[in-house]
């Protein structure tokens, strides 16, 4: 039986080349990372997430768009601070933001609490009673739109 040849290499499968210098990039990085927090004020380093420097352009990555024009402000000083220190050239940095991950924009977009079946019984009642007919409508009008949300939500017993 002929076997089919995979093209998917396992990460074993590599000469120690090739992670050695994922690793030594990753360290890099990450001492770039220091040197650029330590050149911020606190309130702004915590802010500092993440740097990647490719060629010789250094991209820094913020969680907000207010973070990112704060951190603008201290353009020179972050590559003043990695030109005394660090070997390499760089000559770019650039601010970009990290999107908001699907999860946190879900939690943002919770459901609305609707009041429970006996309270919409209520507001519709308290409407029946009333004598002023923008105001009856107006109950009228809550009681039915909470009814409807909760019979879609099977909240409906």
């Amino acid at each position: 039986m002929a076997y089919k040849k995979s093209s998917f290499k396992p990460s074993l499968g590599f000469e120690g080349k090739l992670l050695t210098l994922y690793k030594y990039q990753i360290e890099t990085q990450a001492k770039l990372l220091i040197k650029i927090k330590a050149a911020l004020p606190d309130h702004l380093s915590n802010h500092a997430l993440y740097c990647v420097l490719s060629n010789k352009k250094l991209s820094l990555y913020t969680d907000s768009a207010i973070w990112s024009s704060q951190l603008r402000f201290y353009h020179q000083t972050i590559l003043r601070s990695l030109l005394v220190s660090y070997s390499g050239t760089i000559e770019t940095l650039q601010i970009k933001i990290i999107p908001q991950k699907t999860e946190q924009v879900a939690k943002q977009k919770q459901e609305k609490q609707l009041p429970s079946s006996e309270n919409i019984e209520f507001i519709l009642e308290q409407a029946g009673h009333q004598s002023d007919e923008k105001l009856k409508k107006a109950l009228l009008n809550l009681g039915k739109t909470f009814q409807r949300k909760s019979k879609e939500r099977g909240h409906e017993k």
